[in-house]
């Protein structure tokens, strides 16, 4: 992937905190840093000195430089930081260790586990974990509207094989639906992903409609009787897999759906080893990102920039025991690939 930056680049254009912190603030405000209160450009810029810091306890702490900023207004006088209102401003981590770990992420054609970030970055796994899940949710898809031209649409299914010692049943798995639009004059093919309650004619009907434009040139499918109405709204050919037929007229297949799941599965079975359908729809926002932005000028760029301007998830949400509605398995049980 020639659009994103090598490790090695980015270990030499941010070997520094003062690099990062330039980097965020073309990020922040590229035509120069602005006051988040009032708006202001009269903004003055300087570094604290690195102090050490007396605990309770008798031990000491030190405490490193930082980089801020004081508007110059004088009904404001705010001080503020590059990273202030957004993801790294609560962070502990280090700014260079947050630039390598979106390098590592947006390289890894086939995922990078948390065990993975763990050993690159000498951090525990904890925090490797907790990192990996707040650099999917920066590769959300924000307004993402409805695909034309030639779209395929088909669902996989995520469980693995079945096994006595599973708490499963052997035909419970998690649907998962995806689409895609078929790339055109010069753009590449467009990709979207996201898991299912159950694989039934409503739901599949209701997925397209969501997702796909009625005006879209042409929708294809296999003849999985759960598509069956969509020839009343859309332009709708199916492929026959079970009688081997995968391409017909030349541009009536399924296979640049099934080029994205077989990626998808690779990672899963690769690089995760094991995936929580409670959190099977970050996953799959990082698959369906890398996919869709294959093409772009910098792949590392998009990724910070959603770091700087995208609201962050919190721990507590991460590992609460609630799951949107949407994400919920058909029983409560453990659906984890392994």
């Amino acid at each position: 992937m020639k659009n994103t930056r090598s490790l090695i680049d980015v270990a030499a254009a941010f070997a520094t905190t003062d690099a990062c912190i330039r980097y965020l603030e073309a990020m922040r405000w590229p035509n120069g840093v602005r006051c988040p209160q009032c708006g202001g450009v009269r903004v003055s810029k300087f570094v604290t000195n690195e102090t050490m810091r007396e605990l309770p306890n008798g031990k000491t702490r030190r405490v490193p430089a930082r980089h801020l900023y004081t508007c110059l207004e004088p009904t404001c006088t705010f001080q503020f930081s590059a990273t202030a209102g957004t993801i790294f401003h609560d962070s502990h981590l280090s700014l260079e260790k947050w630039f390598m770990a979106v390098a590592l992420m947006v390289n890894a054609k086939k995922g990078l586990s948390a065990k993975q970030m763990e050993r690159d970055l000498g951090v525990s796994y904890r925090t490797a974990w907790y990192l990996c899940h707040r650099i999917r949710k920066a590769m959300e898809e924000g307004n993402p509207g409805l695909l034309t031209g030639t779209v395929e649409c088909d669902e996989t299914y995520v469980g693995g094989r079945y096994d006595q010692r599973r708490k499963r049943a052997a035909w419970q798995k998690q649907p998962v639906f995806g689409v895609v639009q078929r790339g055109s004059e010069g753009q590449c093919s467009k990709a979207r992903a996201f898991p299912i309650r159950t694989n039934s004619a409503m739901v599949l009907t209701g997925a397209v409609k969501g997702n796909v434009d009625v005006k879209a040139d042409l929708l294809v499918t296999d003849q999985y009787i759960g598509y069956k109405s969509l020839g009343k709204t859309y332009r709708h050919e199916t492929v026959n897999h079970i009688k081997l037929e995968y391409v017909r007229s030349g541009d009536i297949h399924t296979n640049s759906v099934e080029n994205f799941w077989s990626l998808f599965k690779r990672g899963l079975i690769g690089s995760f080893h094991k995936v929580s359908v409670k959190h099977l729809r970050r996953y799959l926002n990082e698959f369906t990102f890398r996919f869709s932005n294959r093409d772009a000028k910098d792949l590392f760029a998009l990724v910070m920039l959603n770091l700087v301007i995208v609201s962050g998830i919190k721990y507590a949400e991460l590992i609460s025991q609630e799951e949107p509605d949407a994400m919920q398995p058909l029983k409560p049980i453990d659906l984890s690939w392994e």
